[in-house]
């Protein structure tokens, strides 16, 4: 169905939902997640019909535009002389758009992009130039590379920023193709920039002549990217200073960190970081921002060159779930209004979820993390192995950082690839133990830990093919798995660290060394060693385990579930974590659970992975027989699926737990508990 064709209920929906309006006093209004719709816009664009615009982005469910305003192209009357005007404009495309949606309660973000200018002013003005490592400037269609070190992006930028700022009530600006940009549009590398504003201030910063990525990259080249980085921070300090003494509610957006309200960054079709990179890229990314929110653009396309043919629409509503199940922008990204795209097979499935959105926003705006599980991020793929295997058994965890605030969040922490902490980490980790905390490591113990106990390191053995870890009938008791039941022992095939381990320290599983593999008549092992591959101790409050391997490495390289099983294990039977959230379903459902912080309700989202083959995503299937268990923080009002729009019973177990019994998950809802 065609979005012309959008049935009025959806129009009534987002009617009655809160509408914020551009004309909000309230500061920060970024902060809250929104729902931005990017209509890329070209030169000929100019022609569009502005009430279909306008009319599709509220129906789209979007209540933020980023629209084109100027840079390269002005699409506005400018009175700058190096200002390039579109010439299939009439009249003022900018001022025409930004008051139809204001009228609308829709606010508007321009989009300025100064990473290049018209070869007509370039001529003019080679000093503004970007100059390649052959010398040369980059024209690419009529279209010249400029410089972040010089007059154009240092202080003519300043000049179209006030004009477009004084002019228009825009509530906020995003800046494009930031940086020291080394390649065109089509890959081509043309190296560091070698023009005399960058050898002037490089010698200015560091002493040294610039350096060529043709030579070798050693310190030179160190500093230089230090020096890029100083400069890009200092430009948008300066940007920020100049629009916020203009107007301190407007939004800056890019794609960085200092001088910005909201950042930005994109996910495009590279498919091979796995089905939850963009969970761990919110999470993370909220956690280090500080003050500022994230928009992460759902790129509709497959590839710069291929612009206008479309993604698997079911990809895009994951990456924007994803973003949106942990409370950060719904940002969708494409070339060109609704009204000219020429592939439209996903953009009723995106637009569903953002009316979704608008439909419940006063339950998915103002959350936070209701998660006990504290992952660490460090480790690379051990780090993300057991990423993997905490959501596959949903188990609820949120990204953190060693420190004693963030840690008193949570009821367990897991520190993958242990080895590198430093004696301050093992001391705020001791610390948490003692008081209460549970903790799980994995690989090479740090030798200032106190709370793993006295264990002592007595070798490292390298990968050796055809080694194993005995399961045995104690390890199976301890930490209680079904899977246990069919299965005696789990592959090893990665450094195994063998500790000899005091009094206090229990010693579980067993290293199985390599043995004869081939031929199969002579494939059996012939010793199970006394080295334990888990250790656990009761420290103070707390307790601490640690994988003496790695553990989330394992089940990266292959996924067997044996893998999985030992970890899950190892946090609910050994470390006994009695989790408030415990969802029995397909690992293919996402679990993200997040709260009201005054306690009035929280909420479990579940997103559908099936209908992945490969690179391919296509509609999911149905996963029925999902069941949620929660320990309830008050007394329970109702529970409801917000998409299914369907209450549940709610029933009681011996424990005061609810119990809630869903039906097939289609595709994606969110299981709202309300509190009396």
């Amino acid at each position: 169905m065609r979005l012309t064709s959008l049935c009025l209920a959806a129009v009534v929906i987002l009617l009655l939902s809160r509408k914020a309006s551009p004309d909000d006093p309230a500061a920060a209004w970024w902060l809250q997640p929104q729902r931005m719709l990017q209509t890329n816009l070209r030169e000929i664009d100019a022609t569009m019909d502005v009430d279909r615009y306008v009319r599709q982005v509220e129906q789209f469910g979007a209540n933020v535009v980023l629209f084109n305003v100027g840079g390269i192209v002005a699409n506005y009357p400018t009175a700058l002389e190096f200002h390039y005007r579109n010439p299939h404009m009439k009249g003022d495309l900018v001022a025409t758009v930004l008051g139809r949606l204001h009228k609308r309660g829709i606010r508007m973000i321009g989009r300025f992009d100064f990473s290049k200018i018209n070869e007509a002013f370039a001529a003019r003005h080679p000093e503004w130039l970007y100059v390649s490592e052959t010398g040369r400037h980059v024209n690419y269609n009529g279209q010249v590379h400029t410089c972040v070190s010089g007059g154009y992006q240092q202080e003519y930028m300043l000049k179209i920023l006030g004009e477009a700022v004084d002019r228009y009530p825009l509530d906020g600006v995003f800046f494009n193709m930031i940086g020291y940009t080394r390649r065109d549009y089509s890959g081509n590398h043309h190296g560091i920039c070698q023009c005399d504003n960058c050898s002037r201030l490089f010698k200015e910063y560091s002493g040294k002549a610039l350096p060529k990525t043709s030579g070798p990259k050693g310190p030179t080249y160190a500093k230089y990217l230090e020096f890029t980085r100083m400069m890009k921070d200092r430009q948008f300090g300066r940007v920020r200073d100049f629009l916020k003494k203009k107007r301190p509610n407007l939004a800056i957006c890019t794609y960085t960190v200092t001088g910005v309200d909201v950042i930005r960054s994109e996910s495009n079709s590279r498919l091979g970081r796995g089905a939850w990179h963009d969970t761990q890229k919110a999470t993370w990314r909220l956690l280090t921002a500080g003050k500022r929110q994230l928009a992460n653009a759902a790129v509709h396309f497959i590839a710069i060159p291929y612009r206008h043919a479309a993604v698997s629409p079911y990809l895009n509503v994951r990456r924007i779930w994803q973003h949106m199940a942990n409370g950060a922008w719904l940002d969708f990204y494409c070339i060109g209004p609704l009204q000219r795209q020429e592939d439209r097979t996903g953009l009723n499935l995106v637009a569903g979820l953002y009316r979704f959105h608008a439909a419940n926003e006063r339950w998915l705006k103002t959350t936070r993390g209701a998660a006990e599980v504290a992952l660490i991020r460090r480790g690379g793929d051990e780090h993300d192995g057991l990423a993997q295997i905490l959501t596959e058994n949903h188990v609820a965890f949120q990204p953190a950082r060693i420190d004693p605030g963030e840690l008193a969040a949570y009821t367990l922490a897991v520190v993958p690839d242990a080895a590198g902490l430093s004696g301050p980490q093992c001391k705020v980790l001791d610390a948490y133990v003692t008081g209460g905390g549970r903790l799980l490591l994995t690989g090479k113990l740090p030798d200032t830990l106190q709370c793993i106990g006295s264990v002592k390191l007595k070798e490292t053995r390298p990968p050796q093919k055809g080694a194993y870890l005995r399961i045995r009938a104690e390890d199976k008791q301890k930490l209680s798995r079904p899977e246990f039941e069919r299965l005696d022992l789990v592959f090893l095939q990665g450094d195994f660290h063998v500790y000899e381990a005091g009094a206090v320290v229990d010693r579980y599983l067993r290293l199985i060394p390599p043995d004869m593999f081939g031929p199969p008549e002579k494939c059996y092992y012939r010793k199970v060693s006394d080295h334990p591959a888990l250790l656990h101790r009761r420290f103070g409050k707390g307790a601490a385990a640690a994988f003496t391997f790695g553990v989330g490495t394992h089940y990266g390289q292959q996924g067997h579930r044996g893998h999985a099983a030992l970890v899950v294990g190892a946090i609910d039977g050994l470390l006994r974590l009695d989790r408030r959230l415990r969802v029995a379903a397909s690992p293919l459902v996402e679990v993200t659970h997040r709260t009201d912080p005054a306690g009035r309700f929280e909420w479990i989202a579940l997103l559908n992975h099936s209908g992945q083959i490969g690179k391919l995503l296509h509609a999911p299937i149905p996963i029925p027989g999902i069941r949620v268990s929660l320990r309830p923080a008050g007394k329970v009002a109702s529970a409801r699926l917000l998409r299914e729009r369907r209450d549940l019973a709610i029933k009681m177990t011996e424990d005061r737990r609810i119990r809630l019994d869903l039906p097939p998950l289609n595709h994606y809802d969110v299981l709202l508990i309300k509190y009396e």
